[in-house]
């Protein structure tokens, strides 16, 4: 039945609110919990987020303070004995013995010293210088001349390579004033007493071109004879200020007569004071070598026949005798064995 004009305004306005009470009314119960969010938690906890998590690399902290200095590693190899690439002291070391001396008939003390870092090069071999003392004085002779400062000092500068200084010392009124040479004398007790002590005591060039002698007026007449009777022990010889003037030796013994042998394997140095008594000697040996055309350093210096002059000319002795020997660690002979008995310069 058709509404009338009248009622179809009322009729309306109850279908619109009956519409609107129906979309008003939420759901009950567990759907209520789910549909509508809990604001406490949706302001703490964030929506998941369904991408993987990608970590942001961790980069270095920038700090103010300088860069490290980068320093060498010290780790030895482990296939190989690890040798030091130089040689860190400056002083080396000094040992004292005593041999109870056939030749001699007395004890004969000595001193050894060793180079900085003879220890540290241990399959090193080293070349070794025998100096010989004045008369009346004893093994520290050369030592008080200081012998061994000034070689720690060249090592450590780079001047010369490291050795041995072996420096023995006899009464002052026994064979080594009252003898002339042989094996009952005191070359017997260098030559096979001294020299072989230490050749089995210590790491040494055992070759001729690796042991050097020399000594101080009564003592550089020892070191002339002894060096020229053998060559095989030794490959250079200096006498400073030798007492050649006072010398009475047996005509085997004589120095003058064995420079006119064969003395080619050797190198020699001479020197004396301008004031010193034993010049005249020197000359004369000089000129005999001279003669003979030997290898021969000769020096004149300033003082007489006293220690000032020999102190003086430390080092003119030290760049003699180490010539030709290695100038470093690094250069120096391997060590073959105990006895050392083939160790030597030649490559």
């Amino acid at each position: 039945m058709p509404l009338k004009s009248g009622l179809f305004l009322p009729f309306l306005i109850v279908l619109l609110l009956v519409s609107c009470a129906e979309t008003l009314v939420p759901p009950t119960g567990e759907e209520s919990d789910a549909a509508l969010p809990d604001p406490t938690v949706a302001k703490h906890t964030p929506s998941p987020d369904p991408s993987p998590t990608v970590s942001a690399p961790t980069l270095p902290v920038m700090t103010a303070t300088p860069a490290p200095v980068l320093l060498p590693s010290i780790t030895p190899s482990p296939t190989a004995t690890a040798t030091p690439l130089g040689c860190p002291y400056l002083q080396g070391t000094v040992e004292a013995g005593a041999i109870q001396s056939t030749a001699m008939r007395e004890q004969a003390r000595f001193l050894v010293h060793l180079p900085p870092c003879y220890h540290e090069y241990s399959s090193k071999a080293f070349p070794v210088l025998y100096l010989f003392h004045g008369w009346p004085m004893n093994e520290w002779h050369w030592d008080n001349l200081g012998i061994d400062e000034w070689r720690d000092d060249w090592i450590s500068r780079g001047l010369s390579g490291p050795f041995l200084i072996v420096l023995p010392g006899v009464g002052s009124d026994g064979r080594y004033i009252h003898s002339s040479g042989g094996d009952n004398s005191f070359e017997g007790f260098v030559v096979n007493e001294l020299v072989p002590y230490v050749d089995s005591h210590y790491r040494t060039i055992t070759g001729p071109e690796g042991r050097a002698v020399g000594g101080i007026s009564r003592g550089g007449v020892w070191s002339l004879e002894i060096a020229m009777r053998h060559q095989d022990l030794f490959g250079s010889v200096g006498g400073h200020s030798p007492a050649l003037s006072l010398n009475r030796p047996l005509p085997q013994y004589d120095p003058f007569l064995l420079a006119r042998q064969d003395v080619s394997g050797l190198r020699f140095y001479l020197d004396a004071g301008d004031g010193d008594w034993a010049r005249t000697g020197t000359i004369r040996m000089r000129d005999v070598l001279l003669e003979v055309g030997a290898d021969l350093t000769y020096q004149v210096h300033r003082g007489e026949h006293v220690d000032e002059l020999w102190r003086g000319g430390v080092p003119d002795y030290i760049a003699f005798y180490t010539e030709g020997w290695p100038t470093s660690y690094a250069t120096l002979p391997d060590w073959q064995s105990e006895d050392a008995a083939d160790v030597s310069l030649e490559p």
